[in-house]
């Protein structure tokens, strides 16, 4: 675990998200699937229903949206990794109040690119008519706080503002039939936008473990062939229950090393937001931390696990309703390849939300 700040003079002026238009709720998903191999009648309306308030109960999701329904062939033409990025990014920058051209760098977040060559925020770069160095952060669902940390390193050497977006479209890998990753990711992006100001990165903490990429991957060779494609090569594989088992020590581990850094306990904290795995997950993270339930940031119901995009939408969220102002925010993150990450920002480094 590498350890580092405090990184002074950074606020985070901005913040933004995009979803894409298609909402699904658990019965419309399950709806969607095939039936189960032992069934010899698909399920009836009552029973989806049944299932559906179960999962609501076990998984904590009521609802998502997808860019592409799973199952059915890629458009190449469709809503894409790339179109949420900008949408969200666009958003932050307007609730900065800095053109689209503003970013002196642009980072980008995402285990699903729209592309096989070049990086995701050069592309993004692109739409938004900005010239200036840009680059991804590849570190599955903790790639935003990867990012992040980044971006305040550049802010406090001088470079700013910086864009940081983390965006996915899981829905586009989730193998057919797959019934608990159909229910458990969503698509979205989420953007904040880094600048000059009074607050600071406290501490981060980052780490990365590569003996346990085997947990969740996809396993196609690149580039990608006909053959490998049908197989389904890059679709989500892994161990699923193994990575549930292994996340929370991750997060408590990569937490523990922040607040050590920061010389903080947990009673410090006034807002946890971590990067909305699954309710379950969450709050067994909170508790193991000693962080109570109303002092954290939980909107999985409405969106599911959407990846690196996951704690900026929360982030966008608590802000909106106020509960970021003058607060110290621990943000923290684990997924796959495996990567964990934790941040403490210090109270006044979240510019509080008005409506522009």
């Amino acid at each position: 675990m590498q350890t580092l700040g405090p990184i002074d003079g950074v606020a985070l002026l901005g913040s933004g998200v995009a979803f894409p238009p298609r909402r699904l709720d658990n019965e419309e998903v399950l709806a969607l699937l095939p039936p189960r191999a032992h069934r010899r009648t698909p399920e009836t309306a009552e029973e989806r229903a049944f299932v559906a308030r179960a999962l609501a109960e076990t998984l904590g999701v009521e609802r998502r949206a997808w860019a592409h329904q799973v199952g059915q062939p890629l458009d190449p033409a469709g809503l894409s990794t790339l179109d949420l990025a900008e949408e969200a990014a666009r958003a932050a920058l307007v609730d900065a109040g800095l053109p689209p051209t503003a970013p002196a760098l642009v980072l980008a977040a995402t285990s699903t690119p729209s592309r096989f060559t070049a990086a995701l925020a050069v592309q993004l770069a692109g739409r938004l008519g900005v010239v200036a160095p840009a680059m991804d952060a590849r570190s599955g669902c903790a790639g935003g706080l990867f990012a992040l940390t980044t971006a305040a390193l550049y802010v406090q050497a001088g470079i700013s503002p910086v864009l940081v977006v983390g965006t996915e479209t899981f829905s586009k890998v989730i193998p057919p039939g797959h019934r608990l990753a159909a229910l458990s990711l969503g698509d979205a992006a989420g953007a904040v936008v880094l600048g000059r100001g009074p607050g600071a990165v406290e501490a981060a903490a980052l780490v990365s473990d590569g003996a346990l990429a085997h947990l969740v991957y996809t396993d196609g060779a690149l580039p990608p062939t006909v053959d490998e494609i049908a197989r389904g090569g890059y679709q989500l594989a892994g161990e699923p229950e193994a990575l549930v088992a292994t996340v929370p020590d991750h997060y408590a581990a990569a937490i523990a090393a922040a607040l050590a850094r920061a010389g903080r306990r947990a009673t410090d904290v006034d807002l946890f937001v971590p990067h909305q795995p699954g309710r379950a997950v969450i709050e067994t993270v909170a508790a193991r931390a000693g962080i109570p339930k109303e002092r954290t940031v939980l909107t999985i119901a409405d969106h599911a696990n959407v990846g690196a995009a996951g704690w900026l939408v929360a982030l966008d969220r608590a802000r909106r309703a106020g509960r970021t102002d003058g607060a110290r925010l621990l943000l923290a993150a684990v997924g796959g390849g495996l990567s964990a990450a934790s941040l403490l920002l210090a109270p006044g480094t979240v510019r509080a939300y008005a409506p522009r």
